[in-house]
């Protein structure tokens, strides 16, 4: 939520944590940031640079904000640790991989590429296995 952004510039100007960031924005959470446009570019306004960043949502508004972080330039959450259903209706238990395989349709129509994990860890600076 935005009081976690606060705090994590302030861990930024005491020098606890280094660039670039990575971050997860997570909406739909009854206790936080909402799954609608006011939230997200709130959130989106506050992110520090340079970072990475990636959205997920809780629950039936996962499709929309994965959507939406696409469509915005920015990576994906998905999991069931977010959301145990494929659909809306909650007709069809999600897997993570039919949720991957969504995420990856998504990206493929808006022409967005995917990452791969030697990518990310090149742009996060992390150590090479």
């Amino acid at each position: 939520d935005a009081g976690m952004l606060n705090y994590m510039k302030y861990l930024i100007r005491k020098k606890l944590l280094m660039p670039p960031y990575y971050i997860n924005l997570i909406f739909g959470n009854i206790a936080c940031a909402q799954a609608d446009f006011l939230h997200v570019g709130v959130m989106v306004n506050d992110l520090p640079q340079p970072c990475v960043c990636s959205m997920g949502a809780v629950g039936n508004a996962q499709l929309q904000i994965n959507s939406l972080a696409i469509c915005m330039g920015y990576g994906v959450r998905v999991g069931l640790e977010d959301n145990i259903w494929y659909d809306n209706k909650r007709t069809k238990p999600a897997s993570n991989i039919d949720l991957i395989e969504r995420v990856h349709m998504i990206a493929q129509v808006n022409q967005r590429d995917i990452m791969t994990p030697a990518e990310l860890r090149d742009v996060l600076k992390l150590k090479k296995f």
